[in-house]
């Protein structure tokens, strides 16, 4: 890692860390300019028309100026002003966290990225994910440009007023439910959940040609729906692919079509190395493995036989990181019953940012109960204090009704290496992720010219 990157890493890390009066190691998002949401504002400023933005604000463009390092800015500039911008790939791999890509780099595991990164086409730094740090919340912040106090799925199980239940976001049904059927569009629409429109619209009222490339078991799922309600990418460009290899090889298919006198944005999301953290812990052999045949893939299918398309730009990130459980670092929910009890519901969130609705007149209770017997494992924060930090949205501006009321009333957040679970008889991954530690909230910015 050059010089330049290390000191953009150090500039972002004291940037975003939170006061260490609160807890030492976590770091907020950024959502003014170094963060996932201001990477997809960046395509939307590359390729939409002047009154298509301007009708439709979406957070600022992803701007590496904001950390004041001159290097890092000439960097950034040298690469903006090679060649004219037509074509653009928003590449998501899932949990590909900053620091997992650094390692993995550093031992020679990736050679392809790593050349990328290094390359005179290419600009590379570290950014941050959303919060919490979750594929639901992160996705969606990506297909909208927009943070999570905007557009309103601030976690994977969250109290929809809407339908009276907990709702686990991934599977779109109830959270506590012994079927795995989704909701009926007459009880809760992915069409219309969003408040917010997503890029794919954006970009097609400027008149490009978008595509989504996504897993071919995705299309016409729930999450798919409401990241891309309405547009014709989800209704007719939607191209399925079943390996990491087939949907590289279907990229460069797609690529090769693509002409300057039509400017084109193409969405691509690999979920496999975050079910291999999930499974095998990041960084375990399985997930080095599965990690080096997708950087093999990419090299063969995409930068190999494209080179020299230099219009075309991929701008390779990831949506969060992980972190490895450890069986010494577990809170088990269901051991403290004096905290359940004073809870109108069940813990909602995820893992890694439980949002708890207290009944009322119980909140001091519930304070102080997390301060004498939990303090050492959670951060504990209201939910004024979330969104004064701005862990969900930019800082004084309005968050959206159905955000506010979804956070409830107080947050938890594991310190460290600590985790939450609700249960001691359940299964848990061995990987996680939804925090603010380091492994979580970093991600890599890759901006590539072909």
């Amino acid at each position: 890692m050059n010089q330049v990157i290390e000191n953009a890493q150090q500039a972002l890390i004291q940037r975003q860390k939170l006061p260490e009066t609160l807890a030492s190691g976590m770091l907020k998002p950024s959502y003014d300019g170094l963060g996932l949401s201001n990477i997809a504002a960046l395509a939307v400023d590359w390729l939409c028309e002047p009154c298509v933005l301007s009708a439709h604000k979406t957070l600022t463009p992803f701007n590496p100026e904001l950390l004041a390092i001159k290097s890092l800015t000439d960097a950034w500039q040298n690469w903006l002003h090679q060649a004219p911008i037509n074509h653009v790939v928003l590449i998501i791999l899932d949990a590909f966290g900053y620091e997992q890509f650094r390692t993995l780099s550093n031992e020679g595991v990736i050679p392809s990225l790593t050349q990328a990164c290094n390359s005179p086409q290419a600009f590379f730094m570290p950014a941050t994910s959303v919060f919490p740090t979750t594929t639901v919340t992160a996705l969606t912040s990506a297909a909208t440009a927009q943070a999570p106090a905007q557009h309103g799925l601030i976690n994977t199980h969250i109290y929809f007023q809407e339908v009276g239940s907990l709702v686990n976001l991934i599977g779109f049904r109830p959270s506590f439910t012994p079927t795995t059927a989704p909701y009926l569009d007459s009880q809760l629409n992915p069409d219309t959940l969003l408040p917010v429109p997503n890029i794919y619209l954006l970009m097609e009222k400027s008149g490009l040609d978008v595509e989504i490339i996504n897993y071919f078991k995705f299309q016409n799922t729930s999450i798919s729906r409401f990241t891309s309600a309405g547009s014709n990418a989800l209704l007719n460009s939607f191209f399925g692919y079943r390996t990491p290899a087939d949907a590289f090889s279907q990229l460069r298919q797609r690529l090769l079509c693509k002409t300057p006198d039509v400017k084109s944005f193409t969405y691509l999301y690999i979920p496999e190395i975050d079910i291999f953290a999930h499974c095998y812990q990041p960084l375990s052999q399985n997930y080095r493995a599965e990690v080096a045949s997708i950087d093999f893939s990419l090299y063969r299918e995409v930068f190999e036989p494209l080179a020299g398309r230099n219009d075309t730009v991929l701008l390779i990130t990831a949506d969060h990181g992980q972190r490895a459980v450890h069986p010494d670092k577990i809170i088990w929910l269901n051991k403290h019953p004096t905290l359940n009890k004073n809870l109108s519901a069940p813990f909602t969130g995820g893992t890694q940012a439980r949002y708890l609705y207290i009944h009322k007149g119980k909140e001091k209770e519930v304070c102080d109960y997390i301060q004498q017997h939990l303090a050492e494992e959670f951060l504990l924060l209201s939910k004024a204090e979330a969104i004064e930090l701005g862990l969900l949205g930019l800082p004084g501006k309005e968050i959206s009704e159905s955000s506010y009321n979804r956070l409830g009333d107080a947050i938890i957040i594991p310190k460290g290496d600590w985790v939450s679970f609700e249960n001691d008889t359940q299964h848990y991954p061995v990987g996680i992720h939804g925090g603010l530690s380091r492994a979580e909230m970093l991600i890599p910015f890759l901006a590539y010219r072909l």
